[in-house]
């Protein structure tokens, strides 16, 4: 942004990773606390007084957790308003709470002059939802992924298989151990990279089915750090339940580690069953055991699937592309915003 001579400033949780990152960069940076969803009231009014000292053309909002404070000011306080969509996590609600989350989605909807989705099944959901209304204020754009220099698989790999996420039930990170022992390979290795409140049951996990000595388990790592544990591995794995475009899938294709990953709607955009990865039912440790075992198993069917899916992911992926269609979409929401307020 700041090449295309767009100033830019940050807010985003006080003391994240995110945080921490824009502030060693020099970026302007505010720091809220979206941790708690009661604190919507106290945040809308900070960002009110925030828009109303830094004057922006335009606020850009991503997940309901930062475009609900938004959408509640009044319109003449806030500028143009664009809301990237990370996922429709209502639908993982249960009866009651899925109506008032898909309630919240609408009202970030409605106030919204510009919606972005990063994935297209993100978008077929939407459809089939009724939560677009006008299609010409929805876009679909992927995020831009791109690996810190020198970020290259090793030659000497430690670990046959890792997985990098959040242990939160979204991930499925309690079924890893059961897949490993599955695999019923006592050499092989996993390494876990990742932290959340599933942590302790999955140690315990690893203890009942007979793999702790066979699992490494990092802890919360930053995302340099998270890539270069990856990057030791042979083959990258993630089963979860759920996914809009998984970034880390995408970091691993465009390292050049071959994939197995769940069979859901995400991941199926990015893989394509034996050309860019292999898909497993998220649901059937086994199946998940007998692609891993495959992978080791015959090395040159790793590396085909590996470098369909780096040449798929460099140009699909590309940090270009992102801005590109950002800048369009902001200019269209600021047409529409001047469109809007009183003559």
């Amino acid at each position: 942004m700041a090449a295309r001579g767009i100033e830019t400033t940050v807010v985003t949780q006080t003391g994240s990773y995110f945080f921490e990152l824009s502030n060693a960069k020099g970026w302007k940076t505010f720091g809220f606390d979206f941790s708690r969803r009661k604190n919507v009231l106290r945040i809308s009014r900070g960002i009110s007084e925030l828009l109303e000292r830094e004057t922006p053309d335009l606020v850009h909002a991503h997940g309901a957790r930062s475009a609900l404070p938004v959408s509640l000011l009044p319109r003449a306080k806030r500028p143009a308003f664009a809301y990237t969509v990370h996922g429709f996590h209502f639908d993982q609600k249960g009866p009651g709470s899925r109506q008032f989350f898909k309630l919240v989605e609408k009202l970030c909807i409605g106030r919204a002059d510009q919606i972005i989705v990063v994935g297209r099944a993100d978008e077929a959901f939407a459809y089939r939802e009724g939560l677009i209304d006008d299609p010409r204020r929805w876009s679909q754009v992927y995020n831009g992924v791109e690996l810190p220099p020198g970020c290259i698989i090793s030659q000497r790999p430690e670990f046959d298989v890792a997985f990098v996420g959040r242990l939160h039930p979204q991930k499925n990170p309690l079924v890893l151990p059961e897949i490993l022992a599955a695999m019923k390979r006592p050499s092989a290795r996993m390494l876990i990279v990742g932290g959340g409140e599933l942590e302790t049951s999955l140690r315990e996990n690893c203890r009942s089915f007979g793999v702790e000595s066979q699992v490494t388990m990092t802890g919360t790592k930053s995302r340099a750090d998270a890539l270069e544990l990856m990057s030791r591995a042979r083959i990258f794995v993630l089963p979860s339940l759920w996914e809009g475009v998984p970034v880390s899938v995408v970091e691993a294709m465009k390292m050049g580690l071959p994939v197995v990953a769940s069979r859901i709607a995400g991941n199926q955009e990015l893989i394509r069953h034996g050309e860019t990865g292999l898909l497993a039912d998220p649901l059937a440790p086994t199946e998940f055991a007998e692609h891993l075992s495959s992978l080791l198993d015959y090395p040159q069917l790793a590396q085909s699937l590996a470098t369909r899916a780096a040449s798929f992911a460099s140009t699909t992926f590309s940090i270009d592309n992102q801005v590109t269609a950002h800048l369009r979409i902001y200019e269209s929401a600021i047409s529409q915003s001047r469109a809007r307020r009183p003559r």
